[in-house]
């Protein structure tokens, strides 16, 4: 019951005009069916005792306006709760995503919590949005069923009471049946959320130029049609349980109705009155398999709608949080981590630190520690032992998005947001009041201004073929990237490969726009072109997961250890 009054809740609040009104019709329009038996026994008993129309004209006019127009407001009904329940959708997409915005970066790195947002947002479309109207529905079918069976108590008190039981295997059937949706949606799912990321390979750009080029699109679509007959065949394992349940409701509901007719034709000593009561029965009978039916999609909806509930109610706080000032030092002292599920451990014991003012870098070679060292910096992982202090401050002290506040980063896999110009640079900045002036200024300093005066629409232009807009290079997304940082322009900067697409011209010159700004933040860059290194205040090599050496360029080179091996090629 909590699940069905929070999904209500939520109905009302997305939606209040359209419940109210839609609750009121179909209160009316379930006493439709009992309103019915009456008019017809009324009307039975009026014609056995006239000859003339006029004395019947009432119950006719009554008779006619209630089955002429219950189909209007029925079919006004239907379409005032599919407004609400699109609204209800939209509502409950937006609460989806701004939850799905607040979820750490740690938490998105298992697999499990990014297909738990798309199932939750197949749900919506699929059932939840959906919920509340199968409630009313179902709701309108029982207080239908239980108005019919009234008016049956007064033609055979037995008859009633034959036809109230038949309320009851269709509950038990659809409760039964709930169990078997919620336990093959979990089994399915995996299967959804595959398919999507195989059918988005074959229709997002990047991916489908990729696989045309190689010539395997098809091997893709395959896969997706593998997928689809996974999802079918777990599918069809629910059809024998509702086959099963339905016969034998269907056969319970047979022998109540046949023992309700006889106890009314009975109790009504074969006189004409009968058929009315023969009639109630059976529309009693009716609406208790449309109650059933209605209370059974109701309930199929249930454990969707409990576990989004679930996810709404972990309250996580907002991650938007200002840039914060100037950071002095950082120090990563004695970080050790080991992910799950490994036997070794990523990092051992490393330590570094860099203060305002300096450019450090971190080099080594695939594997040896970089990106685990940096995520322990930036609190993306918890280290199993050693801090990370910021000015002093512990990753503890502060909430996670006060302290990636003071980090702007740039990964090797930068965001292709595909918006307008100004909509991708803006992202780099929580700030609502971020001037076009400022952006201009953060594209100069990342050598995409030129780029981006030379579009037809400037900072207006839609980037991304596939929404009408303009198609660019790597080299070109990755200077809108490193736009975003300057945006930001946080205390401490972390820059892994910043130019890993950018020619070698534009290279130079971003490396030296760094070098004659470093003095407002801590830098760190993860670079692997020897020539980025040579002015760099310290260089730590991460080898095997440690330190294996520290020193300037010229300092490494002259200890002739490990960086001198790595870069032997590139002197």
């Amino acid at each position: 019951m909590r699940t069905i009054a929070w999904v209500s809740r939520r109905a009302v609040s997305a939606a209040p005009f359209l419940i109210i009104s839609t609750t009121l019709l179909s209160l009316a329009l379930a006493a439709v069916p009992a309103l019915q038996v009456l008019l017809i026994a009324a009307l039975i008993s009026a014609l056995g005792d006239t000859e003339r129309l006029v004395d019947v004209a009432g119950l006719l006019l009554a008779m006619i306006l209630v089955v002429g127009l219950s189909p209007s407001a029925s079919s006004i009904c239907g379409d005032l709760q599919h407004r609400a329940a699109q609204r209800l959708q939209a509502e409950l997409n937006s609460s989806l995503v701004r939850e799905a915005s607040r979820i750490p970066p740690e938490e998105l790195v298992n697999s499990a919590v990014a297909s738990q947002v798309e199932r939750h947002s197949r749900a919506i479309g699929e059932g939840i949005a959906w919920s509340f109207k199968q409630y009313m529905d179902a709701l309108m079918a029982l207080l239908s069923s239980l108005g019919v069976i009234a008016a049956v108590f007064a033609f055979s008190p037995l008859a009633g009471v034959l036809t109230l039981i038949a309320l009851i295997p269709p509950l038990i059937y659809s409760r039964h049946l709930s169990r078997v949706w919620e336990s093959q949606w979990e089994t399915v799912s995996p299967h959804y959320d595959r398919e999507r990321y195989l059918r988005e390979l074959i229709v997002r750009q990047r991916s489908a130029t990729e696989l045309a080029g190689l010539g395997t699109s098809e091997r893709v679509g395959q896969m997706v049609a593998d997928r689809w007959r996974a999802i079918d065949s777990i599918m069809a394992r629910a059809v024998r349980p509702q086959i099963t349940g339905s016969l034998l409701s269907g056969l319970v509901a047979a022998l109540l109705l046949g023992g309700a007719i006889v106890s009314v034709v009975v109790g009504a000593r074969f006189e004409s009155p009968a058929v009315a009561g023969i009639y109630g029965v059976m529309a009693a009978m009716t609406a208790s398999a449309g109650a059933g039916l209605n209370a059974g999609l109701a309930i199929e909806t249930l454990p969707l709608a409990r576990g989004f509930h679930r996810f709404l109610s972990v309250g996580r706080p907002s991650r938007m949080h200002a840039v914060a000032p100037a950071v002095r030092e950082l120090r990563g002292e004695h970080l050790t981590h080991r992910y799950s599920g490994r036997t070794v451990d990523a990092i051992t014991d490393v330590s570094i630190e860099a203060r305002l003012g300096e450019v450090i870098a971190l080099v080594g070679v695939n594997g040896a520690g970089k990106t685990t060292t940096v995520n322990a910096l930036l609190g993306l992982v918890t280290p199993r032992a050693g801090e990370v202090l910021l000015d002093g401050v512990g990753r503890s002290e502060l909430s996670e998005a006060a302290w990636l506040a003071r980090f702007g980063l740039l990964t090797q896999e930068f965001g292709r947001f595909e918006l307008t110009v100004r909509e991708a640079v803006r992202l780099g900045s929580p700030r609502e009041d971020v001037t076009d002036a400022e952006i201009w200024d953060a594209l100069r300093s990342a050598h995409a201004a030129e780029m981006v005066a030379a579009m037809p629409d400037a900072l207006d232009q839609q980037l991304g073929e596939q929404w009408g807009g303009v198609g660019i290079s790597g080299g070109q997304w990755q200077r809108l990237a490193l736009a975003r940082i300057y945006l930001r322009d946080a205390p401490v900067w972390v820059l892994d490969e910043p130019t890993s697409a950018i020619d070698a011209e534009a290279e130079q010159e971003i490396f030296h726009e760094l070098q004659r700004t470093k003095h407002r933040r801590i830098t760190i860059v993860v670079s692997h072109r020897a020539w980025t290194l040579k002015e760099m205040d310290r260089i730590y090599v991460i080898d095997e997961g440690r330190v294996a050496e520290q020193g300037t360029y010229e300092d490494l080179l002259a200890l002739d250890g490990r960086f001198a091996t790595i870069f032997a090629e590139q002197r």
